[in-house]
């Protein structure tokens, strides 16, 4: 690869990590967060609590990144420590369900949104309902696919600007409309008593302060394709913290504008928050918010590609996947067969009926997993790792806090739903099954040829070929 041709500059980085942070949380959290919170006042101070979290997880991401400049997140960490049997496990629960399962419920939530929109003007059924937000779904998901077959600052990075530039104008206009509304419509009654309902229970306040963490999950995105991007020292500490307090300042203002438009009572109507501002506030432009929140989740969908697919390019890297899901297109550097394996995977999940309650458990393996990465940050620490001379170092106390953390946020959810502690687990059992038992006898001749074949296929069909791992630098 010639120079940093291929790779992402810091402003299309701080595009990545910002489009991936800003999506469908914005519209769903508000919801969970109040429910949860019972009133105003605590609502606000679980968002600004929720930042504060994602800064401290963000931190300790860029120290890791900047450590070990490597492509694969967790992944990578856990294996440049020597934790290979805790990698190993969390990598095919991450790149077989975790992941695909996120993919498939953006590509659903984006198809169901232009369905809504379209129901406004056409009638359908059930059915119809159904086929449409699937077909309408994967038809967004191919042309994002075929996007990232190609070099990411040409074609992926400068997408990814567009759609954040589009994210800010939708914001803007929400903005805009709730601070008229506060200004010179007495918005400013619904803030009275802010803190009347507040709830005191512990876990109705630890469920929302989850939400608030899922509308700021993203910060780590560039983790994943370290090896793509432009100077790390530099472009991961602007884009996550860049993103993460841009996105705090915005979450809160949307709140207010949100809440200056709707009571509290019209504020917990089980709806998309926005939908019932946009009834409240814009007349009949209301038809039109359900295709721009669609155009928000273009861009989450084209972050989750780019990591998912990042993470099936390192375990392939190092021989933990069949050696075709390493190759690369020599002039973009595209990893197309790894791109092409998730999307069949997020395809055939997309089907299975209830995913929300499939994403719980998967929610709960990737909280396990960070908390595992603190350890091993902190080992590495206690054994002097050599790392580059200019990484960013983070005090001692950062990675104990977010391990502590992790570990809260695992209670929560199985406090909730406790078949999530039994369930999380055991995918992990079935990985450990597949690295302990199956992946020492893939060294058998038969495995051996069907990967040489799987190679010469992938470089007939999408132009690849296995790049050695200092030609990337």
């Amino acid at each position: 690869m010639k120079g940093n041709d291929n790779k992402l500059s810091p402003f299309e980085a701080f595009a990545y990590c910002f489009g991936d942070i800003i999506g469908s949380g914005i519209f769903v959290s508000p919801w969970s967060i109040m429910k949860h919170s019972g009133s105003i006042g605590l609502s606000f101070i679980i968002w600004i609590v929720g930042a504060f979290i994602a800064i401290i997880g963000a931190l300790v991401y860029v120290e890791l990144g900047t450590k070990i400049r490597k492509s694969g997140c967790d992944f990578a960490y856990l294996t440049h420590g020597g934790w290979e049997p805790a990698a190993v496990p969390f990598l095919y629960v991450s790149c077989l369900l975790i992941y695909p399962t996120i993919l498939a419920i953006q590509t659903i939530a984006f198809g169901g949104y232009i369905v809504s929109g379209l129901s406004s003007i056409f009638y359908f059924d059930d059915d119809e309902v159904y086929i449409l937000r699937h077909l309408i779904g994967f038809l967004a998901l191919f042309v994002l696919v075929f996007v990232n077959m190609f070099s990411l600052r040409s074609f992926a990075g400068k997408l990814q600007i567009a759609v954040t530039a589009s994210k800010l104008a939708v914001i803007s206009i929400i903005l805009l409309v709730g601070f008229y509304y506060l200004i010179f419509k007495d918005g400013s009654k619904h803030f009275e008593n802010s803190f009347d309902g507040t709830t005191k229970d512990p876990g109705g306040i630890a469920l929302a302060l989850y939400a608030s963490l899922y509308a700021y999950n993203g910060w780590d995105i560039l983790n994943f394709g370290t090896d793509e991007v432009e100077n790390p020292r530099k472009s991961l500490p602007i884009a996550g913290l860049g993103s993460i307090i841009s996105a705090a300042v915005l979450y809160v203002g949307i709140n207010v504008a949100y809440m200056s438009v709707l009571t509290k009572e019209e504020f917990l109507i089980g709806d998309t928050v926005a939908v019932q501002f946009a009834r409240r506030s814009m007349g009949d432009f209301s038809y039109v918010v359900p295709f721009l929140i669609g155009v928000l989740l273009l861009g989450n969908l084209n972050t989750t590609i780019f990591g998912c697919s990042r993470y099936v390019l390192a375990g392939a890297r190092n021989g933990y996947f069949p050696s075709y899901l390493k190759t690369l297109n020599p002039e973009s550097m595209s990893p197309r067969a790894a791109v092409l394996a998730e999307l069949v995977v997020a395809i055939i999940i997309s089907f299975i009926g209830d995913l929300e309650h499939l994403l719980g458990i998967m929610t709960f393996a990737m909280w396990t997993q960070r908390a595992i990465v603190q350890i091993c940050l902190l080992w590495m620490r206690y054994k002097r790792f050599e790392y580059p001379k200019d990484a960013f170092v983070t005090p001692i106390f950062m990675p104990i806090l977010f391990f502590g953390i992790s570990i809260a946020l695992l209670v929560a959810p199985v406090v909730e739903n406790y078949y999530v502690a039994i369930a999380g687990p055991v995918l992990l059992l079935c990985g450990c099954f597949v690295y302990f038992i199956i992946l020492p006898r893939t060294h058998k001749v038969i495995f051996q040829k069907m990967d040489y074949y799987l190679v010469v296929l992938s470089q007939l069909l999408l132009n690849v070929d296995i790049v050695e791992d200092e030609k990337l630098e």
